[in-house]
């Protein structure tokens, strides 16, 4: 149960950083195409991994932090994008 508990939190931390960054990044002006997270968050993952096949477990775990970042970046800029666009 404590498990469960501490991912439930770490997902609401995860999903208000991946937020504020998106703000953060819209405010200076930058928009990255939603495909362009997408990409990034299986590539994060898997070019590290084939170019050091015995990584760290604490370097993996960065890297999957950012994987989970961009891939909740990619489905907040595909909600908006549909809500947007009204479909």
């Amino acid at each position: 149960m404590l498990y469960w508990l501490i991912v439930f939190v770490a997902f609401i931390i995860l999903f208000y950083a991946s937020n504020r960054l998106l703000a953060w990044l819209k405010g200076k002006g930058i928009k990255i195409n939603r495909w362009i997270w997408a990409a990034a968050s299986f590539l994060v993952i898997i070019i590290p991994k084939s170019i050091f096949p015995n990584m760290n477990n604490i370097v993996l775990g960065i890297l999957y932090v950012f994987c989970a970042v961009f891939a909740l970046n990619f489905m907040i800029e595909q909600h908006d994008w549909f809500v947007k666009s009204k479909i």
